[in-house]
């Protein structure tokens, strides 16, 4: 399976990226072929013809996920602040408050597809890799970025903050009705995933 940067084509791009409205609308068990030619505007056939398989797709779609994130990730500074320094930590908060109003509003259906297809993923052995491969992209960063800051246990700081960050996510998914992307809750449930995880050294 190809990995992100791995020459997808425009014509995967776009397929993938109908792909991921599906999920979001319909769940997993909307995304057919069809289904995505239909949405994508292409062709009959067209989605086959980039990934002959169901499983192709999934994987297709993953790698597509951790492509768009990553881009984004990459507009924040991974250096520069300091766990000790109130000022940072609450620079910090911010910044990841911001991240998560992005993902909860423009880049919604692509956080509710993330979610559905990383549990559905890692129930697939053939996807065992793959998975393993995103989420690893995403702990090392967020590890790099807690060495920076002095936090002593890195890896294990940014596991914590990231199955944080996750659980604010699937909490303002999974019950809208609770206002958890409400920008006051949401900067609290921040502080606090950020407060639970990172250590005051």
């Amino acid at each position: 399976m190809q990995m992100v940067g791995g020459g997808r084509t425009p014509r995967q791009r776009r397929v993938t990226d109908a792909a991921i409205e599906i999920i979001a609308t319909d769940g997993l068990r909307g995304l057919t072929h069809r289904a995505v030619d239909m949405e994508a505007g292409l062709p009959a056939g067209s989605t086959s013809s980039c990934f002959r398989t169901r499983l192709a797709l999934l994987g297709g779609v993953l790698d597509r996920l951790v492509e768009l994130d990553e881009a984004v990730l990459e507009q924040l500074p991974t250096t520069g602040w300091d766990s000790r320094s109130i000022e940072h930590r609450e620079r910090l908060v911010e910044l990841l408050a911001e991240l998560l109003t992005y993902w909860l509003g423009p880049a919604r259906s692509r956080t509710r597809a993330r979610l559905e297809l990383y549990l559905d993923a890692a129930r697939r052995p053939e996807l065992a890799d793959a998975l393993h491969a995103a989420n690893r992209r995403f702990l090392d960063r967020a590890s790099a970025a807690m060495g920076a800051s002095g936090v002593p246990v890195p890896e294990e700081t940014a596991r914590l903050l990231l199955a944080g960050l996750d659980g604010v996510l699937y909490d303002a998914l999974a019950r809208p009705f609770l206002g958890g992307d409400h920008p006051a809750r949401l900067r609290r449930a921040v502080q606090a995933a950020v407060d639970g995880a990172v250590p005051r050294t």
